[in-house]
């Protein structure tokens, strides 16, 4: 950070009311708080006794939503402080936490981070919810642990690996009238002789969205997915494996802003391949308690074509590009016992990024318009190496303190090369730079009050530029935005206060925060219709979360609440309108019993959000496109499960029953009322 940061701000919290419960699909009971066990903290702990703000996502939280296309969609309807971008279409989707942007999320599969170096939007969710296992969402700066990107949170998606029995199966289909979606998976797995596994594939597609006032254009997908998973135990303390994984999305997207002509962003080919080994050792001195190495290769290909036309009369700028970034990761981590108190974790990470990506810029020819053409070609690394050490250390029984630093090290490299009139060459660059940052964490938890773990903290974020800020020029969105490779990371403080409480009945999860993020970096407006890549925003945001609810007898009241306040500073301007709503909430009943061996459950609920304004801050004045009013949708759930086991499940649900028009995004409108219906088989 270029200036100390004094705190102006201290966050005091009570957190009282009722709050969500997770339940098995395949039993009565209410999973308790301590019951959960999360990896968030890099070892496997219960929730209660993590210092951070975290949700867990069950699988059969998956199973059991039919109206879920992907990921995202769990999360915005389950998570507190979650909020979705789906760039103007469906089948894929990026996550924003605590009102920061996607590019400021960190996505991993499995504990390995997911890297996007060319993009406008952040790092997409490309997985098959078929495939996922749990999904643990970090609110708030987890870069100690983490690294680069998690200056809002972390998302680390956890795949489904290997079962207890010598084989088993799993069939799942789905259909929605929202798009005349389909979905359709399965999977094999097994366990023998120390062996495990599980083959697993999908496909899912759908039609433009239906709306209220019609259908949205441009707004199609489908996509493939396969994955594969093999692991053998040496012995009880010694795993070694491997994973691979593809996921293949073809889809459309589109903006109300725009006449269907005059906009849209059409993409044939976005493939993710992806490979990991890992191998995990336990107990293996009296202080070394685990060592987990982790591995892996993947391939993103993307292919994009870029469709607007800026204004009537003028010509339509059409924009290419034909992306391929390959990541290879290392991870080694190694857990410590230091006396009968203190739990030390220590790693190093190395994440290299290897871009080639050609883009092509072409003005549609009007009679009286000269058309020029630019072709760029890219061809360059970031490569992040960083080491981390974090300690858990108990005294006086029922207090835990938890404290860490990670230093980080970013080298960039690029080589541009740049041709106009499709052979006219206009020059060959090369451009490297390299920096280096330390962030620390320190949080303090007690549990000396039966049922109730009491959290406070302080950490800090860290996100290092991309190489599309630093490098790459690019008229995606139908504007010219130039790269600035006098980028500095991006970096943030921030302050938390919480508390969870479980007594079987009860279940709360609150927590008040405050972050103050500085060197931003946004684009100014250098002409009209010309941007750069700059330094210049701050940040400050108050929130508080709520994740509650209470049971009586068979029925579970329940809230997922979010209050924010996000205030945006930016070329001497300062304005609270930062495109974020102040208020979102998920508030219902679930309802849920056995009858005659099979397992019934019901949830009638409702969704909120507030209006949203957003400022630009070149013209200082409102974004008429980021300003949308506020909506609430009713919606109701019900399935059962029944069978050997409940080994069957079917489950429907009729959503945005009062057919409301809205919007979560300044693209396109949502769907109107729809119907979706999902059954599982598990053999």
């Amino acid at each position: 950070m270029k200036h100390p940061l004094f705190v102006r701000k201290t966050a005091l919290a009570l957190a009282v009311s009722a709050g969500l419960a997770s339940f098995a699909a395949q039993a009565a009971e209410t999973y308790r708080t301590d019951d959960v066990l999360v990896t968030a903290s890099r070892v496997e702990q219960k929730l209660a006794d993590v210092n951070m703000s975290v949700s867990v996502i069950t699988s059969e939280d998956i199973a059991e939503m039919s109206g879920a296309k992907t990921i995202a969609d769990l999360l915005e309807s389950r998570v507190p402080g979650i909020t979705v971008s789906n760039d103007g279409g469906q089948g894929i989707d990026r996550i924003k936490i605590r009102g920061e942007d996607a590019f400021r999320t960190l996505v991993m599969i499995d504990g390995q981070r997911i890297s996007e170096q060319k993009s406008m939007s952040g790092v997409p969710l490309l997985i098959d919810p078929s495939q996922v296992e749990r999904i643990e969402v970090i609110r708030g700066p987890a870069s100690v642990l983490y690294g680069s990107d998690a200056i809002g949170g972390a998302v680390n998606i956890i795949t489904k690996k290997g079962g207890e029995d010598a084989f088993g199966a799993t069939v799942s289909a789905g259909l929605d009238t929202a798009s005349s979606g389909k979905e359709l998976s399965g999977s094999i797995y097994g366990a023998v002789g120390g062996w495990k596994y599980r083959f697993g594939a999908a496909i899912r597609d759908a039609d433009n969205i239906d709306t209220p006032v019609g259908e949205m254009p441009h707004t199609d997908f489908n996509s493939k997915a396969a994955n594969v998973f093999l692991s053998y135990d040496i012995d009880p303390d010694k795993t070694i494996g491997l994973s691979v994984s593809h996921f293949d999305l073809d889809f459309m997207s589109g903006a109300i802003s725009y006449a269907p002509e005059d906009f849209y962003v059409d993409v044939p080919e976005w493939k993710r391949t992806r490979g990991a080994l890992f191998g995990e050792f336990r107990n293996l001195t009296d202080n070394l308690a685990r060592l987990r190495i982790d591995v892996s290769q993947e391939r993103n290909t993307k292919l994009m074509e870029n469709h607007v036309k800026p204004a009537p009369g003028a010509p339509s700028i059409d924009s290419f590009a034909d992306n391929t970034l390959d990541t290879t990761g290392f991870s080694a981590q190694a857990d410590w016992t230091i006396g009968d108190n203190h739990y030390l974790v220590t790693g190093y990470e190395l994440t290299y990024d290897d871009l080639e990506a050609v883009s092509n810029t072409d003005l549609v020819p009007l009679p009286t318009v000269h058309v020029p053409y630019k072709r760029q070609d890219f061809s360059g690394y970031q490569m992040k190496n960083s080491v981390f050490a974090s300690m858990e250390s108990t005294f006086f029984d029922d207090w835990i303190l938890n404290y860490g630093v990670r230093y980080t090290w970013v080298k960039n490299d690029m080589d541009v090369n740049t041709k106009l009139s499709y052979d006219l060459p206009v020059g060959s660059f090369n451009y490297d730079n390299s920096d280096g940052k330390a962030v620390f964490n320190l949080g303090l938890s007690y549990k000396g009050i039966d049922n109730l773990t009491l959290r406070a903290n302080w950490s800090q974020g860290y996100r290092a530029p991309l190489l599309q800020e630093l490098f790459i020029d690019t008229s995606m969105g139908g504007e010219l935005t130039y790269a600035n490779p006098d980028l500095k990371p991006e970096t943030s403080d921030n302050f938390e206060i919480g508390a969870r409480y479980t007594n079987g009945i009860v279940t709360v999860d609150g927590s008040i925060f405050y972050s103050k993020a500085d060197d931003y970096i946004t684009t100014i407006a250098l002409s009209d219709g010309v941007n750069q890549y700059t330094n210049m925003g701050e940040a400050e945001t108050y929130g508080f979360e709520l994740d509650a609810s209470v049971k009586f007898g068979n029925f579970e009241p329940y809230t997922v609440l979010t209050l924010m306040s996000r205030e945006y500073k930016e070329n001497g301007i300062s304005s609270k309108k930062s495109g974020t709503p102040k208020v979102t909430a998920r508030y219902g009943v679930r309802y849920q019993d056995e009858y005659d061996s099979a397992l019934l459950r019901f949830d009638a609920y409702a969704i909120s959000r507030s209006a949203t304004e957003q400022w630009n801050f070149s013209t200082n004045t409102l974004n008429d496109a980021g300003c949308y009013g506020g909506f609430t949708t009713f919606n109701v759930t019900g399935g059962v499960s029944f069978g050997p086991k409940n080994a069957y499940s079917l489950d429907a649900g009729l959503y945005n029953i009062t057919d409301k028009l809205y919007q979560t995004s300044d693209a396109i409108y949502e769907p109107g009322r729809y119907f979706a219906v999902k059954l599982n088989a598990n053999f």
